[in-house]
């Protein structure tokens, strides 16, 4: 039995080239058609360009423009930033 292992030949591999690049182009096609079908603002970021744009577009609605905080801390007087909460000098 090991001599007809050791005897088999390797298959013809001419052919496999053009099925696996057939092969890719067919899945390349499927994935952008099935991206194309997600909505814009449903599609997950695939790249870091992509997702520091999208972490910074929502960033920008949440953030408090008092205390700088993205969650208002701006009743916890112990919690907010010391230049905002210092008086002012020569204020009585």
């Amino acid at each position: 039995m090991t001599a007809q292992i050791i005897a088999r030949t390797r298959p013809d591999t001419a052919g496999t080239e053009d099925a696996n690049r057939r092969l890719g182009a067919h899945l390349l096609e499927v994935v952008r058609r099935q991206d194309a079908a997600i909505p814009a603002d449903r599609r997950a970021p695939r790249t870091v360009a992509q997702m520091r744009a999208r972490l910074a577009a929502a960033a920008q609605g949440d953030v408090c423009p008092i205390c700088e905080y993205w969650q208002c801390r701006c009743g916890q007087a112990s919690t907010a930033p010391a230049s905002r909460t210092a008086p002012r000098a020569g204020a009585v």
